[in-house]
């Protein structure tokens, strides 16, 4: 079905349509039947007189469309042979191009295989150039290294020689000490035994005139040891150590030196 067909057969379904809405309107209004009919038949006649019209230009269109239809379908034969004869060209063009493509792909691979065969031989030749360097820094490194250890052998000799020497002197000079020391009953550290060391604690417990604090043997502290307490930076006294343990240390505080009551927390210094 064309498309005039279609439109007529759309053409009709609507007039159907037109007629079956006009005669429910006329049963529904009850009106002069007669009136009505007459004038339905006129605007029916109208309409087939536009539905004569429609059709002649239908068949019009068909004759114009029938023409263009031969008229492109020459066209469409023109282009076809002419296609032919495009694809034919192109064929030959392609075997052509294929052909070239194969020498040139012949020739591309000779010319790459020659540059790595080149590229191969001058890293073989600068690996080798490098390797000769190489050795040659190598030698004069070892020559160098030679002649710095035998340098070295020589003075540590020397060196060890110097410090036989004072070994003797001081052991010598050690057996003397300990016997004079010995003699006396001194200790290795009588000494220095009562100078405390620069340490830092805090004061963990406040009893009395005694306080127990952070620090023992341990840390270098000993009985007869001399602490400063502070807070903050302010002086609150002094305490002399009576019993010190591996890490807690007891010890009486100085009144003559007191200058405001000592509390937990305080902090504790031989260092001033």
């Amino acid at each position: 079905m064309n498309l005039m067909g279609k439109i007529l057969t759309l053409l009709i379904f609507f007039l159907s349509i037109c007629f079956l809405v006009i005669a429910v309107m006329v049963g529904a209004a009850h009106q002069n039947w007669q009136a009505d009919s007459k004038k339905y038949k006129e605007k029916a006649d109208r309409n087939q007189d536009l539905l004569d019209t429609a059709r002649v230009r239908s068949g019009e269109k068909e004759k114009q469309l029938n023409a263009e239809r031969v008229a492109r379908t020459l066209q469409l034969s023109q282009l076809e042979s002419q296609l032919s004869q495009a694809r034919e060209t192109l064929s030959a063009k392609e075997k052509d191009l294929a052909n070239v493509q194969i020498k040139a792909q012949q020739l591309l691979e000779a010319t790459t295989n020659n540059e790595k065969r080149l590229t191969e031989q001058d890293a073989e030749l600068k690996g080798l150039k490098a390797d000769n360097k190489k050795l040659v820094d190598d030698i004069a490194t070892q020559r160098t290294s030679v002649v710095n250890l035998t340098n070295q052998l020589y003075q540590a000799k020397g060196a060890e020689e110097s410090l036989k020497t004072m070994n003797q002197d001081l052991s010598q000079s050690l057996a003397q000490k300990q016997k004079v020391m010995k003699a006396h009953g001194l200790k290795d550290d009588a000494l220095v035994d009562h100078i405390p060391p620069r340490v830092d604690g805090r004061v963990a417990r406040v009893k009395d005139d005694y306080i127990a604090i952070s620090l023992g043997t341990d840390d270098g502290i000993r009985e007869g040891h001399t602490l400063d307490i502070y807070r903050n930076d302010r002086f609150i006294g002094k305490a002399i150590v009576t019993k010190a343990d591996y890490n807690m240390s007891a010890a009486r505080i100085d009144k003559d030196f007191l200058q405001a009551p000592v509390a937990e927390g305080d902090y504790v210094t031989t260092k001033f």
